[in-house]
């Protein structure tokens, strides 16, 4: 009996100890790192863009016919090509078309077969090796797979499809046509013009003209590595994304355009224009829920009750 008494106590005890270790709390001390949800890290659903490019996918080596032409975007793909002899009067493999020429293999030292994909430029043959088996390298080995070149038949399709679209642009990153970089505007229309190969991270540039008649042109990839990436669908909308925030003032989407922020804008108009933070804090005062956003390049933002009260750029 004394011992039920004693757990009963304790208990009692500990249940007391907690209401008044958190009645004392003075609110903000309370603050706390807190993970952004899925839905806050993508402002929107991009559902349009991902359909319109679904079909845009990278052709595996057994659907490739002979001759089919590859850019060599950089000249260190020779560090990936099995050794060879390079044409007379070669000193660089940048810049070289590359036909595609048939497929090989070759036993490993443990005795395994590995896909060697051949490739020429009519004098020399270039061979990669893809480090997998004929089986599992024919069907799952695509253009975008081999290092440093660019598939000018997926640029001619991407191209033949985009060109003459009037799109809307999702980033500031944009250059200008000769490669240097440009302060662009984001959320403005857009008229496609063409899509031309571009480096050996991003094989595709699609050149565009503003609405102020100017060109320019976005680095973009093939592949959907998420909205961080340069994938078609962070890069542009296919229909006027105001309308998708219609209770967003004219002025303040000036601000989201230039990428700017201002006292008094909502978090969702801060991540329009800023994109979304790298560290999100949290806590409160005695009346109000505050919220502090950090960004890579240093940006600081205070929300107080979901409003922007300050900022440091």
């Amino acid at each position: 009996m004394y011992r039920h008494y004693k757990i009963y106590f304790v208990t009692v005890l500990f249940f007391v100890v907690c209401v008044v270790v958190g009645g004392c709390s003075t609110g903000i001390e309370n603050t706390k790192t807190i993970k952004m949800s899925k839905t806050e890290q993508r402002i929107t659903q991009a559902t349009e863009e991902e359909k319109m490019m679904s079909d845009f996918q990278a052709p595996v080596i057994s659907s490739w016919s002979p001759g089919k032409t590859f850019l060599v975007a950089d000249d260190k793909i020779s560090l990936v090509f099995d050794a060879y002899t390079k044409s007379d009067g070669d000193t660089s493999l940048e810049g070289k078309i590359l036909r595609y020429k048939g497929v090989a293999s070759k036993t490993t030292p443990v005795g395994t077969e590995e896909l060697v994909v051949v490739f020429t430029d009519g004098t020399s043959d270039y061979r990669y090796t893809t480090g997998r088996t004929p089986d599992v390298a024919n069907k799952s080995v695509t253009s975008l797979d081999i290092p440093m070149l660019i598939d000018l038949d997926l640029v001619k399709k991407t191209s033949d499809y985009l060109s003459g679209r009037k799109l809307w642009t999702r980033t500031r990153m944009w250059y200008k046509p000769d490669g240097e970089k440009l302060d662009g505007r984001q959320f403005v229309p857009v008229v496609i013009e063409e899509v031309t190969p571009g480096n050996m991270v991003f094989p595709l540039k699609v050149c565009f003209k503003d609405e102020k008649g100017d060109r320019a042109l976005l680095y973009m990839n093939i592949k959907n590595a998420g909205i961080e990436s340069r994938s078609f669908q962070s890069l542009f909308y296919v229909s006027d994304p105001k309308l998708r925030y219609p209770s967003i003032q004219p002025e303040i989407w000036e601000n989201i355009r230039d990428g700017k922020v201002k006292a008094g804008m909502t978090k969702e108009e801060c991540k329009l224009a800023l994109g979304n933070p790298s560290d999100v804090n949290a806590g409160h005062d005695w009346n109000s829920t505050i919220e502090f956003w950090q960004y890579p390049d240093g940006k600081f933002l205070r929300f107080e009750d979901g409003l922007l009260i300050d900022y440091r750029n």
